[in-house]
């Protein structure tokens, strides 16, 4: 009976952190839209439903953490079971610094420069990669998906490479304007992004 109640309160746990997921994925979501859109009042939305957002997902983060602390003090898991929830707490953390990253997006664009702006239009394609490797490396952690994880990879290697390219052209600016300052600091978060979303795929080896 032991044995029972703590498999399915485990895989309680478990559909409780894809909770936090949920919100993670809607967090980016936002982030991306407010890169696109230019309508003051829609970005003003936007920055307000990401910043209710990271509220939420910090209390989310807080319970499900206490919940598999307790979960292992009252169970003492061994093994994989031990695995799965030491890879759960990683997770959470990873999830809840994208959902950080993605409002410190939208701080920038509050109070540094508007993201949307037409010069800087190559970031939208960045965020919607940032979406794809957290998509990706759900599917891996929480699904298996073995071909994800070579994915979240590929995709951080491109990210690295654009965030480090655009260090070395800013490097040979004798003025750095408001917007450049504003890219600057979002590829630095989208880059933190992928870089967690790799932590989480990689997470897949507690599963198997």
């Amino acid at each position: 009976m032991m044995k029972g109640d703590r498999a399915s309160n485990l895989a309680s746990l478990e559909k409780r952190a894809r909770r936090v997921h949920e919100v993670t994925l809607e967090l980016l979501r936002k982030t991306h839209e407010l890169v696109c859109s230019g309508d003051a009042e829609e970005r003003e939305k936007l920055i307000k439903d990401v910043e209710d957002g990271v509220a939420l997902l910090d209390v989310l983060k807080r319970d499900v953490t206490e919940a598999l602390l307790a979960y292992a003090v009252r169970y003492q898991p061994l093994g994989n079971d031990f695995r799965r929830v030491h890879a759960l707490l990683d997770v959470l953390y990873d999830m809840f610094r994208i959902g950080r990253y993605c409002r410190e997006i939208a701080l920038t664009d509050k109070y540094v420069s508007r993201l949307s702006d037409e010069s800087l239009k190559d970031l939208r394609e960045l965020t919607e990669l940032s979406i794809r490797a957290y998509e990706k490396a759900f599917e891996a952690f929480f699904e298996g998906c073995r071909e994800c994880v070579d994915v979240v990879k590929e995709i951080d290697e491109k990210v690295d490479k654009l965030y480090v390219d655009f260090l070395k052209e800013i490097g040979s600016m004798r003025v750095v304007e408001s917007k450049i300052v504003a890219k600057t600091l979002a590829l630095r978060h989208i880059e933190r992004i992928v870089d967690h979303s790799v932590s989480i795929a990689m997470g897949f080896s507690s599963y198997v």
